[in-house]
């Protein structure tokens, strides 16, 4: 189970990926900001497990710490320690708040040199727009850990004072109780355990950070519980018997093998203590060079599979499951040091789904098959994709892959080529345009292929909302310009040209082709709000959005977007819950089209240029005068025009890991998701955004907002500390907008809650708000 310090760490790695591919740029750093140093006592635990993470403070290069204009030059990479080129560096900031950096004119002069940093970098930040706590972490469940945690002064100034050792401590332990000031102090008690652990991960430095008493009462604590001495015996026989792993010995090795990024001096005193003559009882659990030779074995038999007939790699991808699957158990794993390991479980699983490639009789019932069952095999090749880094370190694993992978896909995709050639050479919708309702908003995401949606599905579910799931067929070519328009509520409004051009549709009012900037004054005049990114619009009527990079990722990044899959799901969860939220009582995603993805490329398949009028990677508009024995399809919005399509998951163009265009299950089996509120006690109306001008405030509300009210009070239940002006509770509009205005100016900075009101003066929502901020 993982430590607090590695969700920390993955929280704070996680915010170098929160950014839209192909319309922003990565992060350059990331900004953590504590004005309050609640979170300096943690810092050295996390800079042993993070080697990115770096202190703003004095200057120490080799403890990665520097004044601003050092932290500056690591940015560049312009000095040593600094992280390499890929990795994001993490700015550590004590005593500085968000706010001193937005300030620029008022900045100090000794932060100037990061001010930039916070406008091509990220801060990391509370979903509020505050800065994380430590209490704030572990109890939120919006980018935190969602713990119960007691919040009364005693609770946090125990936290405070245990936060070092809790940062070692293992997730599992703070689950499912209750975490008061009791529990905290429990963990300041002497460890035997910890401390031990803690001592041999860096002798030196353990024996430094205490006093003469403390360091003779840890000494005597050794011989009493371990039956050894520190000072006599010394660490690398501490290493011997902690690889023995007898009596009390088990129970630290229990320890450290929980959560070994706390204690990476150990391996190295792991190493200098293996047995000079080797046995067959050195296993890869206790010993890492045996783990390491594990690893290349894996290595050399992986390589040997990549151009090996699929049964033959599916039948050796088991037996090699079986031999080396136990080390992901092994705490070298967690290091990150069994990384063809870890890669091999999902490797598995996709070889024993590949075992067969099922037919049906009709597209129909092949797209009905794919929709239920087998999106799970490219979910599988996703995730094992994602747990790939370079192909210098994971190109035979990526290579097997595709061993097993092509086949299948190759397969399925002839298969369903064929059954739509014998029913007419295309495919008709299977349901009606969306059509206009109170309430009903239409969320896009370009490129949402099935596999994709059915994690998307799955973490919404936990979000209590109402779910249903069906899909749809794409078209062909399954490309945006020919898609997006027939996914649409203004599919009535579009028709087909010609095949020279470039897939686009045409206006039935003007003949134009259909631009975005045209399609956006479509939906319009058909009554459609059309609400860019970050608006949620007006819940009473009909809205079109759209939302999600996956197809700009996948062009751009190729095999290296299942990387991206993660966080593009958990922006897609973010965007449909905030809308929810915001008072729309149906949200309807639909996509475009699929892709397919493969790493080293889909195959070449030769097709001469001149008999089309363009060609595509996965699609191409054949002239109307030509004669060629290319499989060609009806384009969906012009029968006239035939669209070559190569066979299989072949491509017209070379080295393409990504693309789409074709006839293939993942391309043509789009997902349809239909998500509804899930009614709430005490009305549907919620508060959604509160700006501060001065002593103004501007509230947002969404939902039904008939006879809602809203209040800014110093206590949430009580309407005598009202601070608005006349202590009166302001009526919203109907479409939830509402001004409120303190009375006192000399109250603002001051913490107060912004309450919502129904008819009955009850309280149905809060909002916890800094007046004037």
């Amino acid at each position: 189970m993982s430590s607090l310090a590695d969700e920390m760490a993955t929280v704070l790695r996680a915010q170098a990926f929160s950014y839209a591919a192909g319309d922003q740029i990565a992060p350059c750093a990331i900004l953590w900001t504590d004005p309050e140093r609640l979170w300096e006592g943690a810092i050295p635990e996390l800079q042993a497990m993070v080697p990115e993470l770096f202190l703003l403070g004095n200057y120490v290069p080799g403890k990665r710490s520097g004044p601003a204009v050092w932290l500056r030059c690591i940015e560049a990479r312009a000095v040593e320690f600094a992280p390499p080129v890929g990795t994001t560096p993490i700015f550590y900031l004590p005593g500085i708040g968000r706010e001193w950096l937005r300030a620029a004119e008022e900045c100090p002069q000794d932060l100037a040199a990061l001010v930039e940093l916070q406008y091509r970098g990220v801060v990391w930040l509370h979903v509020n727009g505050k800065e994380w706590t430590p209490y704030a972490f572990l109890v939120s469940k919006h980018g935190g850990l969602g713990l119960d945690v007691a919040r009364d002064q005693a609770t946090l100034d125990a936290l405070a004072g245990a936060l070092p050792t809790l940062m070692t401590e293992s997730v599992s332990l703070f689950q499912d109780r209750r975490l008061d000031a009791d529990f905290f102090n429990s963990l300041l008690a002497p460890d035997a355990v910890g401390s031990m652990l803690r001592w041999l991960s860096d002798p030196e430095e353990f024996k430094q950070r205490r006093t003469d008493a403390e360091w003779k009462a840890f000494s005597q604590q050794c011989k009493a519980d371990f039956n050894f001495d520190p000072v006599k015996d010394g660490p690398l026989k501490a290493a011997q018997l902690l690889a023995a792993r007898g009596s009390q010995w088990d129970q630290t090795w229990r320890r450290f093998a929980e959560a070994p990024a706390n204690y990476r001096g150990i391996l190295e005193w792991l190493k200098r203590a293996v047995p000079k003559a080797s046995s067959m009882f050195d296993t890869a659990e206790v010993w890492p060079h045996v783990n390491e030779r594990e690893e290349k074995k894996l290595k050399q038999a992986l390589e040997g599979l990549v151009d090996r007939p699929q049964d033959e790699v599916i039948l050796r991808i088991a037996e090699l499951e079986a031999e080396h699957g136990e080390r992901r158990d092994y705490p070298w794993q967690k290091l990150g040091f069994s990384p063809l390991a870890t890669a091999l479980e999902p490797l598995s699983l996709l070889a024993s789904l590949c075992k067969s490639a099922p037919g049906a009789p009709t597209p129909e019932t092949y797209a009905e098959y794919y929709a239920n069952d087998g999106w799970h095999i490219d979910a599988a090749a996703v995730a094992t994709m994602a747990a790939c880094g370079s192909p210098e370190q994971h190109g035979e694993v990526l290579g097997t892959l595709r061993a097993v992978y092509l086949p299948w896909l190759e397969n399925t995709a002839r298969h369903l080529q064929q059954l739509i050639l014998q029913n007419g050479s295309s495919v008709a919708k299977r349901a009606k345009p969306i059509a206009p309702a109170a309430g009903r908003l239409v969320l896009f995401a370009d490129g949402l292929r099935m596999d994709v949606a059915r994690q998307l599905a799955g973490k919404l579910a936990a979000d209590s909302v109402e779910l249903t799931e069906d899909w749809e067929w794409s078209t062909i070519p399954s490309v945006t310009a020919t898609a997006k328009p027939a996914a649409s509520p203004v599919t009535d409004a579009v028709q087909g040209g010609e095949a020279g051009d470039q897939f686009s549709t045409r206006l039935v009012s003007s003949g134009q082709l259909l631009t975005q900037d045209r399609f956006t004054a479509t939906l319009k005049e058909r009554g459609w709000q059309f609400l860019t990114s970050g608006e949620t619009g007006n819940p009473s009527g009909s809205a079109w959005t759209e939302a999600g990079a996956l197809d700009k990722r996948g062009h751009n990044e190729g095999w290296k977007l299942a990387r991206s899959v993660d966080a593009e799901v958990r922006d897609l969860v973010s965007r449909i819950t905030t809308l929810v939220k915001a008072g729309w009582t149906e949200v309807i995603v639909v996509t475009d089209h699929g892709w397919l993805l493969l790493p080293g490329g889909l195959p070449k398949v030769e097709f001469k240029s001149f008999l089309a009028e363009h060609r595509w990677g996965r699609c191409a508009a054949l002239k109307s005068d030509v004669q060629t024995d290319a499989m060609a399809f009806n384009w969906f919005w012009n029968p006239a025009v035939r669209i070559a399509s190569p066979p299989g998951v072949g491509c017209f163009r070379a080295s393409m890991e990504y693309s789409h265009g074709g006839v293939s299950l993942q391309e043509m089996v789009t997902p349809v998701l239909r998500v509804k509120a899930a009614l709430q006690s005490g009305g549907s109306a919620r508060l959604i955004e509160a700006k501060w001008t001065g002593a103004k405030c501007r509230v947002t509300v969404g939902g039904n907002c008939a006879g809602v009210r809203v209040d800014v009070r110093t206590s949430q239940t009580d309407p005598t500390t009202s601070l608005l002006t006349d202590k009166q509770a302001r009526e919203t509009t109907s479409d939830g907008k509402v001004t409120v205005f303190l009375e006192e100016d000399a109250d603002i900075g001051k913490e107060a809650v912004i309450v919502l009101l129904d008819n009955s003066s009850q309280v149905i929502d809060s909002l916890s708000t800094i007046l004037g901020n």
